[in-house]
């Protein structure tokens, strides 16, 4: 069945545990109320740590999130009832198992939402069709100020369904997003990933053999991903030769409901080298071009996620080894601890939070030289 509207859940930890619950107790609402705000508590017990500030929360809060994530479970085939009795689904396992990162139980996750919300393919198919695959969007949950500037994209998502999408996909390392403050506060979000409709593929084959060059774009990424002799046997690939190079080439696949079209989904890497020096160009830009100065690190990760187009995990998967490993790299970084700016909302907090030391202690500051 295809929803209209997704049950708002902002992170797949809370459906972790929520379905880890029951693994282990059954469908016991209190047992997994409880779980749910123990989990919503440790992440303000890290908030506390990082900003030094905190507030109580409500088991109101909980509940709802409880029935949410029931509802989220149960729509996308994880959770299942049958004469009264509450069971999980076998792809539930590799879930709890693997992480959801993880490319098995990452391609189950994106398979079920898509095919199961629409705006899931709303906002992907929308940040797609942009120039730059990006989407400038205010903060501010007010329906008529986020509705002034999505009709601008033609994006029909309501802010709140907008900000489900933009979280789960920014776990599932599909997009990315920062905040910017101008007159309003507002969110970037972008793509940091090849996605293309198998349609839009056989399209461009055909023009692009019309043509000698090629506009760079994801499809172009695509083509160069895929393998094929020359010009001609690229022409004459076929749907079910195309599946199955994506499918080698680590594409996620999805058949899109009620078309006979396929989603074609690979998130993007970098090279460490290409890595290194766009780190060090956005350092001296943070820092006024001033060398060993210190800057915040979730704002110098914002920036160069977005300049290379990748996630915050890769980002800090990178930082880690440079600072483990210095030898290896021209630039050495000497991060430094403190509190960290504070940010408006839950999902800013939480995308800002960013990495701990082996002393428990948030990465708050980093100095860079070369």
């Amino acid at each position: 069945m295809i929803y209209k509207r997704i049950p708002p859940v902002f992170s797949l930890e809370y459906l972790r545990v929520f379905l880890s619950t029951i693994d282990k107790e059954g469908y016991d609402r209190k047992a997994i109320r409880t779980a749910i705000f123990n989990e919503r508590a440790k992440f303000e017990q890290e908030k506390f740590k990082a900003i030094g500030r905190g507030y109580r929360l409500k088991t109101l809060k909980s509940e709802h999130l409880v029935k949410n994530c029931y509802q989220l479970s149960t729509q996308i085939g994880l959770l299942q009832k049958t004469n009264n009795r509450v069971y999980l689904a076998e792809e539930y396992k590799e879930f709890l198992n693997d992480g959801f990162t993880s490319p098995r139980t990452k391609s189950i996750l994106l398979e079920k939402l898509f095919r199961t919300y629409v705006p899931f393919n709303d906002v992907l198919l929308c940040l797609q069709n942009q120039a730059k695959c990006e989407l400038l969007l205010p903060l501010r949950k007010e329906k008529g100020l986020f509705k002034s500037y999505a009709d601008k994209y033609q994006l029909k998502v309501n802010p709140v369904q907008f900000e489900v999408v933009r979280d789960l996909l920014t776990q599932l390392e599909i997009l990315n997003w920062r905040e910017k403050k101008n007159h309003e506060r507002m969110q970037a979000v972008y793509l940091i990933a090849i996605v293309l409709r198998l349609s839009e593929i056989q399209h461009f084959i055909q023009a692009s053999s019309k043509t000698s060059n090629c506009e760079n774009s994801q499809k172009v990424l695509f083509l160069q991903d895929i393998k094929y002799e020359t010009k001609t046997s690229m022409e004459k690939m076929g749907a079910i030769d195309l599946l199955e190079e994506a499918k080698s080439e680590g594409y996620i696949v999805i058949g899109l409901p009620e078309t006979d079209d396929f989603l074609f989904i690979k998130t993007l890497g970098v090279r460490s080298a290409t890595f290194e020096e766009a780190l060090w160009k956005e350092y001296l830009k943070t820092s006024d071009y001033k060398s060993n100065y210190p800057v915040y690190y979730s704002e110098l990760r914002d920036d160069v996620c977005q300049r290379l187009r990748i996630s915050d995990k890769t980002f800090d998967g990178f930082i880690k080894k440079m600072i483990n490993k210095p030898n290896e790299y021209s630039v050495k970084l000497h991060p430094g601890g403190g509190p960290m700016p504070p940010r408006r909302g839950l999902s800013s907090m939480l995308k800002a939070l960013p990495p701990k030391t082996g002393s428990d202690e948030y990465i708050t500051f980093i100095k860079a030289i070369r």
